[in-house]
Order: structure tokens, then sequence, then C-alpha cells
């Protein structure tokens, strides 16, 4: 896989430094493993590249990209979860951390990560799920039950009130049952942005692949905000799990 080759280029570098202080992809590494491992899941360490295994079948490899391009307080971390059966190719996060120092920097990064990405993912190897989200579409002729798994919906800029309820599934429920596959997991990344002056930007992915649709139905929604500041923005990473029923 070409991303692992970031991933063990660093670890190769921070082996040669190992006397040397902490390098801040091994701090990074090290904060993810705390923190996935106070959400109650069991985690070990790679040890061919800067990663980690966790209840011993999903892999996240981490690491900080190099940007020199980037204000002092923010770094750019880049995430990579990995199932070999139903996502072999990896879910790909880019993330901002913000703060003034490493630490808050991080902190910043993964909380984003856990929040957003991480929980849905590894909940959706639970057939555990929401009887109110639940949903029916069918898939090669046959009828399919979905449990979806929503990630904490991530929000930015000026909000007098935060949306409530599941805006984004909402907005995308009717796309996503013509769109399903008859894979065990399907995934959404999603992200829409609105500036003062109108304009609306974002990104919408259907298993890693652009969905135009997706995109369009998630700007609809954002064409409703009425701003209060300079801009607005939410992200949220939902996985759709078949039900172990209908396997």
């Amino acid at each position: 896989m070409g991303l692992f080759g970031l991933f063990k280029k660093k670890l190769t570098q921070n082996a040669a430094v190992a006397k040397q202080p902490i390098s801040p992809n091994v701090y990074l590494l090290e904060e993810l493993k705390k923190g996935i491992a106070a959400l109650g899941y069991k985690v070990d360490k790679q040890k061919d590249y800067l990663g980690l295994i966790i209840e011993g079948q999903l892999e996240i490899a981490a690491a900080i990209v190099d940007d020199p391009t980037l204000h002092p307080n923010i770094i750019h971390v880049m995430v990579l979860t990995i199932q070999k059966d139903y996502f072999p190719n990896g879910i790909e996060e880019n993330i901002a951390g913000v703060g003034t120092s490493l630490q808050l920097q991080v902190s910043s990064a993964l909380n984003n990560y856990l929040k957003s990405t991480f929980c849905p993912i590894i909940q959706g190897f639970s057939d555990g799920h929401n009887p109110d989200l639940d949903f029916t579409t069918i898939v090669n002729n046959k009828e399919v039950l979905w449990h979806p798994k929503l990630g904490d919906l991530m929000i930015q800029g000026e909000w007098g009130q935060h949306p409530e309820g599941e805006p984004f599934f909402n907005a995308l429920k009717e796309g996503i049952s013509g769109k399903l596959t008859s894979n065990k997991f399907n995934w959404i990344k999603a992200y829409i942005l609105k500036r003062k002056d109108g304009t609306i930007v974002g990104e919408c992915l259907f298993n890693n692949m652009p969905w135009p649709e997706g995109l369009q139905m998630i700007g609809d929604y954002a064409h409703t905000w009425q701003l209060n500041g300079e801009f607005r923005g939410l992200k949220q990473f939902m996985v759709f799990r078949r039900c172990d029923a209908y396997d």
C-alpha cells in the first residue's frame, strides 16, 4: 500500500534518534493509543510501521504530515484506518490539529478523529443498533436491513444554536438507499462549509469515492443556513453495516 511508505519512513527516522527526546510522531501514536484504550478497547502497537492494532483486527496508522505552509499553531495529521476484509485500502482522514503547543495540537486532532471517525467504525463491528435510524433497501433484488453508525457532528464556525438531530443523515438518506452496495460495510464522509458571501464548498465521499449527488444534497442543506459570522461548517462520518440476519 503506497500510503504506508509515509508511516514506514517515519518509523525508520524515529528509530535512528531513539535516544533523543520523543519525536512528534511517536508522541502522536502514544496519545492515540491512550485515547483508544480509554474507550475500553485492546490496543497493540504495529511492529513494522507507526500504527496500532485494535482488538486484533483493526489497524490504524498515523503520522504528522510536514507542511511548511501551515500556521505554526496548526499541524496536519493523516490517519489511515484499515480492516483487511471490509476496507483493505483503508479509510483516510486528514485532520488539522490546532493549539499553541504540540500537545494541544495533537489533542485537538485526535479528539476529532476519535469522535468523528473511529467510534462509528469500531461500533460497526457490533450488530448493536439504534432502531430509529435503521432502514431497508433492495440490493441485488433482495431486501437488506442496514444499521447506521453515525459519528459525532463536528462543528466549525459560529452557530447561534447547534443543529438538532441528524441533519446530514436526513439530507442523504434518500440518496443512500439507492447507493448502498452488497458489502458488509459502506461508509460516507461528508463535509460542507458556507462562507458569509454565500459560497459553499465541501466534500462527500462514498466508500472513498467522490459522490457528486451526495455533495449536492448536503450543499442544498447548507443553503438554508443563516450565518451570524464569517462561516459555518459541518463534518460527519457515517458507517452503514448490513444486519447480520441478512448475511
